[in-house]
């Protein structure tokens, strides 16, 4: 393995640990690096790939994908929609407490 690949590999498991925090650890990162060739092409393409959350939508994040020619812009679009989502569960989690306390409750997170 060259260094350039060693270096790539590094940046991949930092930035994938860096949005796997975002997610507060509750959701898978995967990254990869591909290769595309086109039909009559006479070079080859290379990108970046992020997905993100339960593609079933049954966990605590919702699914996403990001794609971009460079790793810090993926990051970056990633880094985006992780907030996007975590911005939409404190709307609704401020919801759910106006709810609660308009009946006299109040809400406690349960954990497994």
């Amino acid at each position: 393995m060259n260094q350039d690949n060693y270096d790539t590999e590094n940046e991949m498991l930092w930035a994938a640990q860096d949005l796997r925090t975002m997610t507060s650890c509750k959701a898978e990162i995967a990254i990869s690096r591909r290769v595309t060739i086109k039909i009559g092409a006479i070079k080859e393409s290379w990108d970046y790939q992020i997905t993100f959350g339960d593609i079933l939508n049954r966990g605590a994040w919702r699914w996403e994908c990001a794609q971009a020619d460079t790793l810090e812009a993926v990051v970056e679009m990633t880094k985006a929609q992780i907030k996007a989502q975590g911005d939409e569960k404190a709307r609704e989690l401020l919801q759910l407490q106006d709810a609660a306390a308009k009946l006299g409750l109040k809400l406690v997170e349960v954990t497994p």
